[in-house]
């Protein structure tokens, strides 16, 4: 299978975006299709390559345009706007003009203007109307567009009748002008702030340097696209550059702006010995970067393509609403054929009913309900570091009833520090530079002590016990008691290390040809703030459970200190099963950041880790966290209630204005309702979708 993705342009609504899908699906070797209309993207599932052609092809039959890159789509969305706000201010005039003709000029000189300018208005500024809307016949798609062409023609055509006095009284041309402006009107508002909302995307498309300056070995500099820069390699960055990978600074200092990570305008300083990532522009002064990673795997192209899954990504409601939304201009069509014939012989007032019933209905407002907000949402996560590879887990997040946390680099400190030991200083220093050729994390703990590092001896390494140094005539034993059985002066130190229990419970022995001279607790402290998040956590009635790996007793601390139940002693296999069994009763969010946490991410309705996780365990996850910060985790809960609230929100507005308008524009409520007015009310629904979902985009609470 190969993923095809394409830019597209001309899509006027939902709806288009859904005569794509059904389409292209039809294609032979295409397995799956996911367009988005807020993004005017594409992604396709293909079985071969010489299926791109076909897709494109079909594409472009629609009547829609393939755009080559995001610069195209840009200049585009610019020209169409232009264009449609050139369409809006000529009809906007044209049908003012001729509603003041229609209200005080009753001669022929009237009716002959009224029939000239409403053919302007109606087939020139509402053209794309017409053409979206046969192209969709032909394919049997029917949209919002047949529904404004077939009103706005109905009106003309009705109104051309009475004009020739084949029959009825009064010329609706102005009717049907103003149907098209206030379509244009909405569609124009609409289109402005759908760009706002993505203005993120846009800029993180602008911050990718096109060239690297590479250092060579001999210091001379070379130039050469960003795309073909290699780990480890060594760039030179200067004032009012963008950073083309994530890297460590070597040398120099810099204020950068990081505004497209974290959305603050304030630049940060950064120095040697710090971390900067793929994006960053350098405000003032120079900087020495060492690659960490290609320019295509760094934390900017990582953004860039979750934003984009993202826009195209339909949640089990999404698709919901684009079947309802399918079926439903279909039934509008029914419903207003059956209004028109319940007025008759009344032909004026079925007409106008009929053509009410056609104008009022909107079934954009319920395609835009979840996928705007759900846009915005994922803006407002990346600006406070946090990445939502799957947007569906933000409606998943708050059904969650219990929260399963792995303990090391989760709960505590993915680093062990050193409580107390009892080790002479000599000896101590000895055990620190043996220490520094294990690359295990409680070696790592203790060999930050080392001074040098001159061994000349020869290690073994014991499995799950520790390691044993021989060096000249010497033998030492580094581990568990296990690996020290039998050695002289065990008890002792086994004494002093049962006195620290309670607050390092970590312990190393360490002996010198079969006698014990000491040893080391460590502890592994709690991170910051994770009091906090399990007090919120049970303030929202969440259940937290601590599963791990570690012994009993490291981890029974960790979980007396949070006030939660705990399991010890965990394998993969272990946490997995224990995650499949209480998945009968909750909803489980799973939180991990080890190799042995890959397949509980998998399996749990929703999973977290942290950018500094393992690589499987980031790719089985819902949500990375970009930094190592647990106040995220509670900002993922009140992002996605918020979101829930908003999506509700829109779509309780959605249906709402439907059940009411559509009976009410069918005359049940005994009042008519003039088709413009239809119009109207039809293009502001939507934008009432749009202006509620932005306001997840101004919230400032987080």
């Amino acid at each position: 299978m190969r993923e095809f993705r394409l830019k597209i342009g001309k899509m006027s609504c939902v709806n288009c975006a859904n005569a794509i899908e059904r389409a292209v699906k039809k294609i032979e070797d295409v397995e799956e299709v996911s367009i988005s209309y807020t993004n005017s993207s594409g992604v396709f599932l293909l079985k071969n390559d010489t299926a791109k052609q076909s897709v494109k092809d079909k594409i472009s039959q629609l009547g829609f345009e393939i755009l080559q890159d995001e610069q195209n789509i840009e200049k585009l969305k610019q020209k169409e706007l232009k264009r449609l706000k050139f369409k809006l201010l000529l009809a906007l005039v044209l049908s003012a003009l001729m509603m003041f003709f229609e209200m005080f000029v009753f001669n022929a000189f009237s009716y002959n203007l009224q029939l000239i300018l409403s053919f302007v208005v109606i087939f020139y500024c509402g053209f794309d109307f017409f053409a979206s809307a046969i192209k969709g016949l032909k394919y049997k798609s029917l949209t919002m567009n047949t529904l404004v062409a077939l009103g706005s023609l109905s009106a003309f055509l009705y109104s051309l009748c009475v004009y020739f006095e084949l029959f009825g009284e009064h010329l609706y041309f102005s009717g049907a002008a103003m149907i098209i402006s206030f379509v244009l009107l909405g569609k124009f508002i609409e289109e402005k702030t759908k760009n706002k909302a993505q203005m993120y995307q846009n800029k993180l498309q602008n911050l990718e340097a096109k060239k690297a300056k590479i250092v060579l070995e001999n210091g001379e500099i070379k130039e050469l696209p960003s795309s073909f820069v290699k780990v480890n390699d060594i760039l030179q960055l200067s004032q009012n550059e963008v950073s083309p990978v994530d890297g460590v600074i070597l040398e120099g200092s810099a204020e950068v702006d990081m505004s497209f990570l974290n959305g603050e305008f304030m630049p940060v300083l950064k120095k040697a010995g710090e971390s900067l990532e793929a994006g960053a522009l350098i405000i003032s002064g120079n900087l020495k970067l060492k690659a960490s990673k290609k320019a295509m795997d760094s934390t900017l192209e990582q953004l860039k393509d979750l934003v984009f899954k993202a826009s195209l990504f339909k949640s089990p409601l999404m698709q919901l609403i684009d079947k309802i939304s399918a079926y439903f201009v279909g039934f509008i069509l029914i419903l207003a054929f059956c209004v028109f014939l319940f007025y008759l012989p009344n032909l004026e007032e079925a007409f106008l009913h009929a053509l009410a019933v056609l104008l009022i209905s909107c079934p954009c407002a319920l395609g835009l309900a979840t996928p705007i907000a759900l846009a915005l949402a994922f803006e407002k996560g990346a600006k406070n570091f946090i990445l939502l590879k799957n947007p569906a887990a933000l409606e998943i997040l708050s059904q969650i009833k219990l929260v399963l946390f792995d303990k090391t680099g989760t709960l505590t400190q993915n680093t062990l520090t050193i409580f107390k030991h009892n080790l002479s200083d000599e000896n101590f220093l000895k055990l620190a530079q043996i220490q520094t050729q294990s690359s295990q994390p409680i070696a790592k703990a203790i060999a930050k002590k080392s001074k040098e590092n001159t061994l000349k001896g020869e290690i073994t390494h014991q499995i799950g016990k520790g390691l044993i140094y021989k060096e000249d005539e010497n033998t030492y034993l580094i581990g568990n008691e296990e690996l020290l059985q039998g050695v002289k002066e065990l008890e002792k130190t086994k004494q002093f290390l049962n006195t620290c229990d309670e607050f390092a419970s970590i312990r190393v022995y360490f002996a010198k040809n079969g006698i014990c001279l000491g040893g080391v607790a460590l502890k592994n402290a709690l991170k910051k703030d994770a009091k906090e998040l399990i007090d919120f956590l049970n303030l929202q009635h969440i259940k937290s459970v601590i599963l791990s790996g570690d012994n009993e007793k490291s981890v029974a601390k960790i979980a007396k200190e949070l006030n939660i139940d705990f399991h010890a002693k965990m394998k993969p296999e272990d946490k997995f099963n224990f995650l499949q069994n209480a998945q009968k009763e909750y909803k489980i969010l799973f939180i991990g950041d080890g190799l042995n946490d890959a397949a509980a991410l998998k399996k749990a309705d929703i999973s977290m880790s942290f950018s500094e996780a393992s690589e499987l365990a980031k790719n089985n996850t819902d949500i990375i966290l970009m930094r190592e910060d647990l106040t995220l985790i509670e900002l993922c809960f009140r992002l996605a209630k918020r979101t829930k609230h908003i999506i509700k929100l829109n779509l309780f507005w959605a249906f709402s204005y439907n059940l009411f308008s559509i009976p009410l524009a069918a005359g049940a409520f005994s009042f008519s309702l003039s088709p413009h007015l239809a119009a109207l009310m039809m293009s502001l629904s939507s934008l009432a979708v749009v202006l509620n979902s932005l306001r997840l985009k101004m919230d400032k609470t987080f």
